[in-house]
């Protein structure tokens, strides 16, 4: 073996040292589930920031979203905009869901909604969201994490064999020191992925040869006359938004599709992707905090600032570069690459393994640097042990514990999670062996399903007028618009429904929860009970009674919506048109004002005034701020009352 595989073996054998260590020291520790899974409610700001972050980001910064910037261009880099959207959807939500599990003891998003509708059918069906949700995006992790050690290790290691390594490291020290493992080790893990990024992206503006290289070389790739890869449209569509909205013509039927990215492309898939943030597993995070003052800070610093920088500069600037760097043959062949240093092969088909290919780069040149990005990228992969913890909990707290054991005791509801945790892992290691290549698809199902928790969610922190037959009809309705319109529907029933993946391109998240709502909607209409409704408005008055009431915040209401929604249509909506020339042509480098493509200058700024709308609504509109009342908990566990 080469000296930068002896490196790495032995900065893996450190790292994942640690982890044990961590998970073993915490094992005695623990002696009831709400300290195993949410750390008894006292979660400091330091670790929230730390778990939330990269739990709802890493895979996607690290390994996502510049592979699909380098295959789509600069149209699909506007979707990082889900900077300011995920924490617009925690601004929303998180205080309020915060605020009850305080109160009545909740530990699990299932456990409050299905309390607040007294109803067992949507216990089981958030359930059915939480795992659709957190297997295929757990698969995606692992897929990823084998991809990274295959490469990494000169394919010494099979892809299969590093998904096993990484998983069973994270299943052992989540079984054993639950979350509180978590808060050591994913605090470690955030700084390695922020380090990480940070090293890739100056690796790759050096590689292209700097700022102005990296775009003139960009403005000449837009005038390619070839199409993107299995649709019908030009190298031109790589600078800039290739329309609104529009029917999918695929080059070939048999082939990947992985989108035309237009407007109503990018909006519903932004959707999409703030998925993550309302997602059973991710409001359980939420209910681990000690104070609801930290959600203003993280949402406003953490992801929409420090995560959307990184996005924006690095991450878009490893993207875009990789195609100047000989990854994509098209490009290759047309003469306006800058060198041949990546593999050809990458474009199309072989696109997530751009950052593990990068990093296997650093390898020839210095074995320490190699070594700790190596670390950094398992760091990433590894962020998705927080998915598991809080799966594992939801299923033995909403299924075994209420349908089969229900004299289950704290050691043995620790002890079943404990096994939940390895079962999950499991099937979601078998899920990420089958669907080979297809990693992305696992992403878009993952997201699109969590996506049907906004209509539960609406109901229980805003409105009380939806009934558990419209919101339980609703979210059925949701997933199966999911499954019909996702890759999953076209490789069940393709030869059946007449349209391909994301029928007009529109993601499927958005076909799910537009049929979510209207069913949510219709159903409650015709089944409103007067009883159900006065039980769900106490609820209602108790997060009135808590949230703050300044002449300030009612003034400005309508305004902050407003606002909201002007930034939704000029920022991914139909105004994004209009970025596509504002600052310069996309052919022509000597037109653009900033000295970069005129969609990256238009994101840059509507990333900026996103930051202004996030602290506007978290802080001046006083939606993640502290209390100014104090909650008297009825108990700790609602289960054990």
């Amino acid at each position: 073996m080469s000296g930068k595989l002896y490196t790495l073996i032995a900065f893996i054998t450190l790292f994942w040292f640690f982890c044990l260590y961590t998970g073993f020291r915490n094992q005695k520790k623990i002696t009831t589930p709400v300290e195993f899974f949410i750390f008894s409610r006292q979660l400091p700001s330091w670790a929230y920031f730390a778990l939330i972050t990269s739990v709802v980001f890493s895979g996607l910064i690290f390994f996502f979203q510049p592979s699909l910037i380098f295959l789509n261009g600069l149209p699909f880099s506007v979707t990082s905009l889900f900077v300011i959207t995920i924490p617009l959807i925690g601004v929303i939500f998180s205080k309020r869901q915060w605020l009850l599990s305080k109160k009545y003891g909740y530990l699990t998003p299932s456990e409050m909604v299905s309390d607040y509708f007294k109803s067992n059918i949507i216990r089981i069906l958030i359930v059915l969201i939480t795992l659709g949700f957190s297997i295929p995006f757990i698969a995606m992790q692992l897929s990823f994490g084998g991809l990274l050690l295959n490469i990494i290790s000169d394919d010494i290691l099979g892809k299969g064999s590093g998904s096993i390594l990484i998983g069973a490291v994270v299943c052992v020290y989540l079984s054993t020191g639950g979350i509180k493992s978590l808060i050591v080790i994913d605090s470690i893990q955030f700084l390695l992925i922020i380090f990480g990024i940070f090293c890739i992206g100056f690796i790759a503006y050096d590689l292209v040869g700097g700022w102005s290289l990296l775009n003139e070389s960009l403005s000449r790739i837009a005038n390619i006359k070839e199409n993107l890869f299995n649709v019908k449209e030009n190298y031109n569509s790589f600078l800039s938004i290739p329309g609104t909205i529009k029917t999918v013509n695929l080059l070939n039927d048999e082939l990947p599709y992985n989108g035309i990215w237009t407007s109503s492309m990018i909006l519903t898939f932004v959707l999409a992707l703030s998925g993550i943030q309302l997602a059973p597993n991710v409001s359980m995070i939420t209910y681990a905090s000690k104070d609801p003052g930290y959600f203003a800070t993280q949402q406003i610093w953490f992801s929409a600032f420090l995560i959307g920088f990184l996005l924006i500069f690095f991450v878009t600037g490893v993207g875009m570069g990789s195609a100047l760097l000989g990854a994509n043959n098209i490009v290759n062949e047309s003469g306006n690459n800058v060198s041949n240093i990546l593999p050809p092969d990458i474009y199309p088909n072989n696109s997530m393994s751009l950052i593990p290919n990068i990093i296997n780069l650093v390898g020839e040149y210095s074995f320490i640097f190699f070594g700790i990005l190596g670390i950094c990228a398992i760091a990433a992969v590894q962020s998705m042990a927080g998915l598991i913890l809080t799966s594992s909990a939801i299923v033995t707290r909403d299924i075994i514990k209420k349908f089969f054991v229900n004299n289950l005791t704290n050691k043995m509801e620790i002890f079943s999670s404990r096994i939940i945790i390895m079962l999950i892992f499991i099937i979601s290691l078998i899920l990420s062996l089958l669907v080979g290549k297809n990693i992305f698809d696992l992403a878009s199902f993952s997201l699109a399903i969590a996506c049907q928790m906004f209509v539960p969610l609406v109901a229980v922190c805003y409105f009380s007028w939806f009934t558990k037959q419209g919101v339980a009809f609703g979210i059925v309705l949701g997933i199966a618009a999911v499954i019909f319109t996702d890759g999953i529907g076209q490789s069940l029933f393709g030869q059946i429904i007449p349209w391909s993946k994301w029928p007009l391109t529109i993601h499927s998240a958005a076909w799910g929860l537009i049929l979510n709502i209207i069913g949510a909607t219709a159903i409650s209409f015709i089944t409103q009970e007067l009883k159900e409704t006065k039980i769900k408005k106490r609820i209602h008055e108790f997060i009135s009674e808590h949230k703050n009431y300044s002449l300030t915040r009612r003034s400005l209401k309508p305004s902050a919506w407003i606002l909201l929604i002007v930034w939704i249509f000029f920022a991914f909506g139909p105004g994004l048109i209009i970025g596509n020339e504002l600052f310069g042509k996309p052919i022509n480098v000597e037109s653009w004002s900033f000295g970069m493509p005129s969609i990256w200058v238009w994101q840059a700024i509507f990333w900026a005034m996103g930051i202004l709308i996030v602290w506007f609504l978290a802080v001046k509109m006083e939606m993640s701020t502290s209390l100014e009342k104090n909650i008297v908990s009825q108990t700790e566990d609602i289960n054990n009352t």
